[in-house]
């Protein structure tokens, strides 16, 4: 038979002992829920805001410029920095932004628009920067807003002239071989075939009523100023410097200007169901000369593609 004294030291011992338990496992769970705490704020980094912001998004840092320094007048901003692309967060008259340019080509546009819908979830897209006018009324200076965009270098290649016996739509090219397609799309469990993404009729409107408000100066070196239309712009992965290929984008699609990011970004922004335009200030004409003129014109053309923008940001009603 234990004595007293034996009992007490056995309960002291389990006392002790699971004291010392249960301060191992406090540790162990104090360690964990820091941990997950690390987590979860770090989650929290890449969480889209509640506040959906407005994405401005251009090819190059020269068309964003402006933006971003207007940005900077009117409040703190954020920069977040997610793979190559760094992304400008802040507000812009009392509205939130997200302004970053993609890089220039259609693969950029496509994969930075990707990357700032996952990340900050905007409400719509704006692309603004320079294009080249395709019909000879398009001017250099003029800005064209996008009704529709469409892929101009999407399709077969054919031997050029095509092949003896084969009918070929009218918007072949044939002299260069080439046949365009709508893109295939799948949305909603169905397979679609798009030749023109249309963009959101309510951010035209507030576009043209923008421009109303804007003055965009005389063009460098002529007395006239620029004209604003809407109309269908293209996009390829080809700097267009060819007045043979103006005529054929004119024919074929009713192009007014010719780019290489619009219709990558509305095709990604049509998925995911946010409204999007794009606003291009024509630094050429996209003819046979536009690689010399587009140097002298293109700072011109941005800017003034920015001016629109900001323009439009500044309008913005409550309710879009």
């Amino acid at each position: 038979m234990l004595s007293k004294r034996e009992i007490l030291l056995a309960v002291t011992f389990l006392i002790i002992g699971a004291l010392v338990s249960s301060i191992a496992v406090y540790g162990f769970m104090a360690a964990e829920i820091s941990s997950l705490k690390s987590e979860i704020e770090e989650l929290e980094k890449y969480a889209p805001p509640k506040e959906r912001p407005i994405a401005v998004i251009t090819a190059f840092p020269g068309e964003l410029d402006l933006i971003v320094k207007e940005m900077n007048k009117t409040g703190k901003v954020e920069v977040i920095k997610i793979g190559s692309w760094t992304f400008f967060y802040g507000t812009l008259y009392g509205k939130k932004v997200v302004a970053f340019f993609s890089g220039i080509g259609k693969t950029n546009a496509a994969a930075g628009t990707e990357l700032c819908i996952a990340r900050f979830n905007p409400k719509a897209i704006i692309f603004t920067g320079i294009a080249g006018g395709v019909p000879e009324f398009a001017d250099i200076g003029d800005i064209t807003i996008s009704t529709a965009v469409a892929h101009h270098d999407y399709g077969r290649v054919i031997p050029p002239g095509g092949l003896p016996g084969v009918e070929y739509p009218e918007t072949a090219d044939l002299i260069r071989g080439f046949v365009p397609r709508g893109v295939p799309i799948f949305k909603d469990g169905k397979k679609l075939r798009i030749v023109f993404f249309n963009a959101s009729t309510e951010l035209v409107d507030l576009a043209l009523k923008a421009a109303k408000e804007i003055d965009f100066g005389v063009v460098p070196g002529t007395n006239r100023t620029p004209v604003v239309r809407t109309g269908i712009i293209v996009t390829g992965d080809q700097f267009i410097a060819s007045t043979q290929k103006c005529e054929w984008l004119y024919k074929v699609f009713n192009a007014l200007a010719t780019e290489m990011e619009g219709a990558s970004v509305a095709q990604v922004a049509y998925m995911h169901n946010i409204p999007w335009v794009i606003i291009r200030c024509h630094s050429d004409r996209a003819d046979d000369i536009a690689e010399k003129i587009i140097k002298e014109f293109w700072r011109y053309a941005a800017v003034n593609a920015a001016k629109l923008t900001l323009k439009m940001v500044e309008l913005w009603p409550e309710s879009m």
